[in-house]
């Protein structure tokens, strides 16, 4: 009677589990990505409704970056803000024009991913340059 495994069925074994998880990480990273992704609209969402509080105050929107999202006189008054600047996966900013804002979440780091970028307008519109953002994230426009 035998007792143990020979070397080729643990080199099978071996092979057959390499070739699952190859298959397996790229599912489980598009997934990390997504929920990252989920987690910066969000925090766009949040600051879009500080903006229109802040508007509905001052008659203005504020501009500001990951660094003005706290200000006591900014939006940091309205909604809490601190995990949302506090966020080291995006880095998060919010240009103004005279009737209209666009809050911008940039990706940060070296990853993939590094480049991108998801819009929200005080219109609640969403733009990104990734597949990943989902169906009810246009495409954004590229620039020429």
């Amino acid at each position: 009677m035998r007792k143990g495994f020979t070397l080729l069925e643990l080199l099978i074994v071996v092979i057959v589990i390499g070739v699952l998880a190859t298959l397996a990480v790229p599912q489980f990273l598009s997934a990390v990505e997504k929920g990252r992704i989920a987690k910066a609209k969000n925090a766009l969402g949040i600051i879009a409704k500080a903006e229109k509080m802040y508007r509905a105050e001052n008659d203005v929107y504020l501009a500001v970056d990951n660094d003005g999202l706290t200000d006591a006189d900014g939006l940091g008054d309205y909604i809490e803000m601190d995990q949302i600047a506090a966020d080291t996966d995006w880095d998060y900013a919010v240009t103004i024009d005279t009737d209209s804002f666009v809050a911008t979440a940039t990706r940060e780091g070296s990853s993939g991913y590094a480049e991108t970028i998801l819009t929200n307008d005080q219109d609640g519109a969403c733009t990104s340059n990734h597949d990943l953002a989902g169906r009810e994230c246009a495409a954004a426009e590229e620039e020429e």
